[in-house]
Order: C-alpha cells, then sequence, then structure tokens
C-alpha cells in the first residue's frame, strides 16, 4: 500500500527485496506487483545469469518492473549494468550481452552479441535459497549515457549510493511525498526517469505504473489515486486543453526549460504547476523552481554551489558528486542559492583546424522567418569532418518547399546567409522535415539526426505504382506504401506517418509525370488531412486536372481489405506553368 500521508519512510535499493511480500510496488496494466513477484523476478533472472561469465550488460527493458528486476539481478551477481538502447550500432561497444524482454531483439539483429530475454524459462528449478539476496550487491556501479544532443551518448557511472543520495535530497526538500501513484512519460533508462519513476518511488514505498503515460487518456485512468506526473516541457507544450483538466498532486518536468506561460499551461490542464528540475546526467539534480510568476529564478538544492568565474565554464559543487563538474549552460547568479539560465555555452568543433561555432550557425538560421528551429550537426565523411543541418520550417518555408525542390530551396538558404556566414560555416548537407526526431525525454539526440543522413537507408521517396487508369484529364493510381520511404524516417517521433508534405509533392509528381512536365504548384486553395497514411498502407490517388481554369483536385483513399474505404486527404491546388 502507498502512504497517503507524507512520511519519511525510505528503504535503500539494497533493502528493497526485505520489504514486506504483500506489499504493492507497481501497476501493470491495473494489475498490483508486489515485493514477493519482485523477488521472484530477480532470483529466477539471476539463476540464468549464472550461465553467463561476461561483465558489462546492456539493459533494455519495456516495462519498468522487468528493468528493476533485471537491475536487481545484475548488481546482485555481480554484472556491469550499462543502460542504453541497443539498436543503435554506435553503442555496440559498450557491452557484451543484453538482457531484455523486448522480443524484436533477436540473433539475427545482433550477430556478435549475446541475448538474454527475461521470459526464457531458466534452466534452474526455482527453490527458496536466497542466500545471495542478504549478502548484498557485489556490484555497485552502473553506467547511463547523456542524452547525445551535440553528440554521440557518452558514458556517465553513477554509484548505488550516489542515486539514494538523489532521493533523500528531494524528499529533504519536499518535506515528503503525499501521493500514492507515480506515472511518468519518461523512459527508466535515462537519468531523469531513473532517478524520479525508479528510485524516489523505491525510496518512498510508492507505487509506479510500468507503462509510459504519454497522453491525457491514458492519465484519467489513474485519475483517482493522488498522481506525480514525471514528464517533459514537449508533453506539457502539446496537452490539449479542450479534454477536461485532471487534478495531479505533483507535476514534475525535466529536459528543458518551461516559458512562464507553458507552465501556467500545465496548471489548466493538471491543477498544478510543475516543479520543474534542472539537471543533467553527468550532474543529476541541480535546481528547482515553480513557476509563480514570470520570470522565476532556479533554486539551487540544499548543499549545493555554483562557482562561477569570468571566461571560464561554471562549476557545480554537489554532495552527490566526488568532484566539481562543469556547466555547459551559461548562468547568471541572483545571489548564492538562485540563478537564471542564459543560453547554452557554444557548441564549438574543429574542421580543418579552424574553431567553428555550431551555436552561432543555429543562430543564423533560426533568425529567418522562415525556419521555426534549425539544427547544425557535424558528419563524418569520407575521412573528413563536415557540417549538416536539419530544417524545420516555418508555416511560410513550408509554402517554399511545396515550389522548389529540396536542392532550390538549400539554395535559396544559401543566399540568404552568404553573408553572414564563412564558407567554412555553410553546410554541405540539408534536410527539410515536418518534425525534429525526439526521443522520450523531448530531446534531439545525434544519433536519430544522423540517421536522417543514411543514404542507403533512406533512398526511396516515392511510392510503388501497382495499378493506372488515365483518361484525358483524370487519373487513378493506385499506390503500395513501403516502410523503408525516406519521409518514415525522422519526421513524427513516436509512428512512422507520412508527412503532409510529401503527400503534396507526391500529387505534384505525379500531375508532371501523367498530364503536364512544365506544370508546379501556384497556390493552395483547400487542403484536409482527414487519416495517417502509415508504412505499407494501400493507396487511391484520384486527380482530377481542369486545363481551363488550371486547377486541380485531388484525393488519397485508403484500400482496407474489407473494402471499407476512407479518404486520407484531399484538396484542391492552383498550377501555372
Amino acid at each position: 500500500m502507498a502512504n497517503s500521508t507524507k512520511s519519511p519512510r525510505l528503504t535503500f535499493l539494497s533493502k528493497l527485496l526485505s520489504r514486506p511480500e504483500h506489499e504493492i510496488i507497481a501497476i501493470r496494466n491495473h494489475q498490483p506487483l508486489s515485493v514477493g513477484d519482485l523477488k521472484q523476478q530477480v532470483v529466477q533472472i539471476s539463476r540464468s545469469l549464472l550461465e553467463y561469465p561476461e561483465k558489462y550488460w546492456a539493459i533494455f527493458m519495456l516495462d519498468s518492473f522487468n528493468f528493476v528486476a533485471g537491475l536487481l539481478a545484475l548488481l546482485y551477481l555481480g554484472k556491469h549494468p550499462r543502460l542504453l538502447n541497443p539498436f543503435h550500432q554506435e553503442m555496440q561497444h559498450y557491452y557484451e550481452v543484453i538482457l531484455t524482454d523486448n522480443s524484436a531483439i533477436n540473433v539475427n539483429q545482433f550477430l556478435h552479441k549475446r541475448i538474454m530475454h527475461i521470459d526464457s524459462p531458466s534452466t534452474y528449478n526455482l527453490n527458496n535459497d536466497h542466500h545471495f539476496l542478504d549478502i548484498g550487491f557485489k556490484q555497485q556501479i552502473l553506467t547511463l549515457f547523456t542524452s547525445g544532443s551535440t553528440g554521440l551518448p557518452k558514458p556517465v557511472e553513477k554509484s548505488v549510493s550516489q542515486l539514494e543520495q538523489e532521493s533523500l535530497i528531494l524528499l529533504s526538500h519536499w518535506g515528503g511525498l503525499s501521493n500514492e501513484l507515480f506515472i511518468a512519460s519518461v523512459s527508466h533508462e535515462h537519468m531523469y526517469g531513473l532517478t524520479f519513476k525508479i528510485m524516489l518511488a523505491l525510496s518512498c514505498h510508492i507505487p509506479f505504473v510500468c507503462e509510459n503515460i504519454l497522453y491525457q487518456e491514458q492519465i484519467t485512468a489513474y485519475q483517482h489515486k493522488k498522481l506525480i506526473y514525471i514528464t517533459t516541457p514537449s508533453i506539457i507544450k502539446n496537452l490539449d486543453n479542450k479534454l477536461p483538466a485532471i487534478e495531479c498532486d505533483k507535476v514534475i518536468s525535466s529536459g528543458g526549460k518551461l516559458s512562464y506561460h507553458e507552465a501556467q499551461f500545465c496548471l489548466q490542464n493538471f491543477k498544478v504547476l510543475p516543479d520543474e528540475i534542472y539537471g543533467s546526467s553527468e550532474t543529476g539534480i541541480i535546481a528547482i523552481r515553480q513557476q509563480k510568476q514570470p520570470n522565476t529564478p532556479w533554486q539551487l538544492f540544499s548543499s549545493m554551489k555554483i562557482k562561477i568565474e569570468p571566461m571560464k565554464t561554471p562549476l557545480l559543487f554537489s554532495p552527490i558528486l566526488e568532484k566539481p563538474e562543469p556547466l555547459h549552460d551559461k548562468i547568471e547568479l541572483t545571489d548564492s542559492q538562485s540563478f537564471h539560465l542564459a543560453g547554452r555555452v557554444d557548441k564549438i568543433i574543429k574542421i580543418s583546424e579552424k574553431r567553428i561555432s555550431l551555436t552561432y550557425i543555429e543562430n543564423k538560421f533560426n533568425q529567418l522567418n522562415e525556419i521555426e528551429q534549425a539544427i547544425v550537426i557535424p558528419l563524418e565523411q569520407k575521412n573528413r569532418t563536415i557540417l549538416a543541418v536539419i530544417i524545420k520550417l516555418s508555416l511560410s518555408g513550408q509554402h517554399l518547399l511545396l515550389r522548389y525542390d529540396s536542392f532550390k530551396l538549400s539554395q535559396y538558404f544559401r543566399q540568404l546567409l552568404k553573408d553572414t556566414l564563412l564558407l567554412s560555416e555553410m553546410p554541405k548537407k540539408w534536410r527539410f522535415i515536418d518534425d525534429l526526431p525526439k526521443n522520450a525525454q523531448g530531446k534531439c539526440t545525434y544519433i536519430e539526426l544522423k540517421k536522417l543522413f543514411d543514404v542507403t537507408k533512406m533512398s526511396k521517396k516515392f511510392p510503388e505504382e501497382i495499378n493506372l487508369d488515365i483518361k484525358q484529364h483524370q487519373a487513378d493510381i493506385e499506390l503500395n506504401i513501403p516502410a523503408d520511404l525516406f519521409w518514415f524516417n525522422g519526421h513524427f517521433a513516436t509512428q512512422p506517418l507520412l508527412p503532409g508534405v510529401a503527400q503534396l509533392n507526391w500529387v505534384i509528381y505525379y500531375v508532371q509525370k501523367y498530364f503536364n512536365t512544365k506544370l508546379s504548384l501556384s497556390s493552395i486553395d483547400v487542403i484536409k488531412f482527414q487519416s495517417p497514411i502509415l508504412p505499407k498502407d494501400r493507396l487511391m490517388l484520384h486527380l482530377d486536372w481542369n486545363n481551363h481554369t488550371q486547377k486541380l483536385s485531388f484525393s488519397y483513399t485508403l484500400i482496407s481489405p474489407d473494402n471499407i474505404n476512407k479518404v486520407a486527404s484531399s484538396g484542391k491546388l492552383t498550377l501555372c506553368q
């Protein structure tokens, strides 16, 4: 049972399995999971681990209860857990074996790695011999990884005692917690989710929900409980205020700062202002704020101090850290315990011995009206470093993309920036996308951005034509949508969808192919998107061209096996020659 009143009762991770076996620690599919359930799973995983001599393990779980069981088993058996995504090939040298509950992971994908699925039956008979649980952890260190927003993720070693100390600092700040359930939109494998969804919940004897909770509709199923919601600014910014407000006991947000307006938007939807947390994988928690008024400063947690010297990177002194840690943000102190954030410290790389500021280049792109957000990254090409830019266009920029192809649009921006960027600062590769790819923490990661330039995986831009019926000014084109289309990589974070820009590009492509190669888009008169288009869908594209008025009507209709067809999108365009 969870505590319904504030309590300082804490349990360290190594003592978790000593708690009463009937105590509920997690909820899966609305069903309770107890300490006894956890102990049984830890013992079973541990028995199987005895067959493996390897030291370094990638732990990759979809389910948070399974994650806790796997983490405990590795620590008890003296294995070194490394919390990472094994699908990122760049990370494979960090581990020897994968411990997972993900059935999508198989030996065909990881030819040189061993894989242990936790649902595989143990070759040992389970019994009551739990003596290794009484000995304690043989391994006290685990490895997390930075989000990789400015480059490849970097390993960060944390001790179990450091994680436990964070929980103590948080509870000391809040004076205890009165909620009954933790829910989270963030991954348990990153520092933020590990600290707040897992460590804090377990330390306070408060259950957590195993599944990630991303939408308000999911939260309503738990609103009879006093909730703490662990989430990110990207989730808060996209809340639907047309839905009924949900009362949360506390909302915790990290991964970026919220504006005052966005904090009030959270209050409107969850009836509580968010507690914003400032920190990083390297430092752990640093500061907190709740924006009751505009321009609210951040407050350092107790016993923490930031030292600022002219022309030097700010240094954090924290009881969680063995030594001072440099911060990668510009800090403006208001007093010894509070400060404002003034942007990121410049991202500097070297190209041909020249220092290049990626921050400066991004700022120049982001000042253009046609661009909503641009990110510049380094790429390795033929043993040299080049710059690449990923651009999310504004509304005015999206209109340009419909008139020009990507190459001509990149030339347009080159012309705009030629007087503000040096030749060495001008990106060599360009990508225009509907949405920047973000992880569960709401951050754009270097690995996902780099994938946008992998031409071997992203060569297909057009669907497969199955049937074609053309009359004088009409065409019906049956299309099959391959799963490996260029457009499905990186445009939407949670599911591959065909972007609206791609649908319009296809319309113009087929108009030029079957009616008149000289036709191009003049204006969009009407357009309506009704249903998402997914990988492997079948479509009927209908084109109706009026040469006299220079108007084109189009529609995409989803073809289903049961012949219940529905319109995915439709519109009217004005074309010109």
